[in-house]
């Protein structure tokens, strides 16, 4: 297989090591009407009146569905809350779904939150609350608080991406601005047990931050959202009705009776880049993994990648030995300060900023990708860049350095037919970047002696 369908391969293998599905059906189990969760550690048994379920995020569907088969009638009531348009043929009649909007909260975001904390509020002491959460969560269920629009709301969520700032700050400022998430959803269910189980897509940030935490974070004080919007220069270009909000006095809210929480994290980006590494490893290659998790700027990230490939060369360079291909594994989450007027998103922006230093090094491939399958907009996951692009790209009248400049990668990797395009997975674990480094030539043979 060529380079593109190599990666393309430990891509796949990647996104079915976090298969929901798979994950929540090995964590559940019934037995009579106990049931049980297990994590690495040990087992959960409960045996509550009534089991209610709601399940948030991108790969909302396949983990209640996987809920369903193994815990059946057990489930008394379920909320399915997943990105509008998703297929719901898997759940049951009787599970409710709301799709709702995503990257950005709307109306029927609201909606989704209303119900659930409708359906948490109804649970008493002797109920469980069953809490499935992955990626895309914080968009999909909203609840602004009290004398906040969605939109001022939305306006400052916004206002820290396009700053660049990391998912665990703009989670916090969700955070202070909502009536579900940071913990207040668990706040809801009053004294019934709550359970969560997290497909995690914020690496080493903390997986109780998914979705913003509506079960597992706590509420932030106001000072340190106040204190983020300082970092970032932000303060005086937020909505008035949000300092407002943000500066008038608070008390803390009430932590939730007697119910007890638990939480299990099902997977994360670690457990992604594994299955890459056995696939990479199975098909004959080389693979290193990369501990540190990829953040901040994507074009300064860009230099890492570049960097790995050309080490990882280094190292099968050995005489005599058989040419390998050497692949290094990255995972984490860039951030774009955006400042075009452009298309794109973040794995698009540091696949093409990895262009500029491969330049030269023949047969270097990048590909860089998210693991659900959509890169901010929902027609590409990422996009491959190799030792050509640049070239290729100027042949076709293409100016990359603009296209870096405009934040519009998207129109440039379509025009060059190398947006990366698996279509949406069901999960969501972050973000993904292999770098192939350049095959060692073989010498020719030395010609023999007159």
């Amino acid at each position: 297989m060529d380079s593109r369908q190599f990666l393309s391969a430990l891509y796949n293998a990647a996104v079915t090591s976090v298969d929901p599905d798979r994950l929540v059906s090995e964590a559940l189990g019934r037995r009579s009407d106990a049931l049980y969760v297990r994590s690495i550690r040990r087992e959960f048994v409960f045996a509550p009146s009534r089991v209610a379920m709601i399940s948030v995020g991108k790969a909302a569907v396949p983990m209640a569905a996987a809920a369903h088969r193994v815990l059946g009638t057990r489930i008394n009531e379920a909320l399915v809350i997943a990105p509008t348009g998703t297929p719901t043929e898997t759940l049951p009649p009787s599970f409710r779904f709301i799709g709702a909007s995503h990257p950005y909260p709307g109306a029927d975001s609201v909606a989704a939150g209303a119900a659930a904390l409708t359906c948490a509020a109804r649970l008493t002491a002797d109920d469980l609350l069953l809490v499935l959460l992955s990626g895309g969560g914080s968009s999909l269920m909203a609840a602004p608080a009290d004398g906040l629009t969605l939109e001022a709301k939305s306006k400052t969520v916004a206002l820290m991406m396009a700053a660049g700032a990391p998912i665990a700050d703009v989670n916090l400022v969700r955070g202070a601005l909502s009536r579900v998430k940071a913990g207040r959803l668990a706040a809801a269910a009053g004294a019934a047990d709550v359970v969560t189980l997290v497909l995690s897509d914020l690496g080493d940030d903390g997986w109780h931050l998914v979705a913003s935490g509506p079960t597992l974070g706590t509420p932030p004080s106001p000072a340190d959202a106040v204190a983020l919007l300082d970092r970032y220069r932000l303060r005086p270009l937020v909505p008035p009705a949000v300092r407002e909000l943000l500066d008038a006095p608070h008390e803390r809210p009430p932590s939730a009776p007697d119910g007890h929480r638990w939480s299990v994290l099902l997977a994360d980006i670690r457990t992604a880049l594994d299955g890459a590494r056995r696939e990479a490893q199975r098909l004959g290659a080389d693979a290193r993994v990369i501990p540190e998790l990829l953040k901040g700027e994507a074009r300064a990230a860009a230099r890492r990648l570049a960097l790995a490939g050309a080490c990882a060369g280094n190292l099968v360079r050995r005489p005599g030995s058989t040419p390998r291909r050497v692949v290094t594994l990255f995972g984490g989450e860039t951030t774009v300060t955006v400042k075009g007027p452009g298309r794109g998103g973040r794995n698009r922006e540091l696949a093409l900023a990895s262009a500029y230093p491969i330049v030269g090094a023949t047969g270097a491939t990048i590909l860089v990708a998210g693991t659900d399958g959509i890169d901010h907009e929902p027609d590409a996951a990422g996009a491959f860049a190799d030792h050509t692009t640049l070239e290729r790209a100027e042949a076709l009248g293409l100016d990359p350095a603009k296209a870096l400049t405009d934040n519009d990668t998207s129109p440039f990797f379509e025009a060059l037919g190398d947006a990366f395009k698996p279509g949406p997975t069901g999960t969501n674990v972050g973000d993904i970047a292999f770098v192939l480094a350049p095959m060692e030539e073989t010498p020719d043979a030395p010609e023999p002696a007159d």
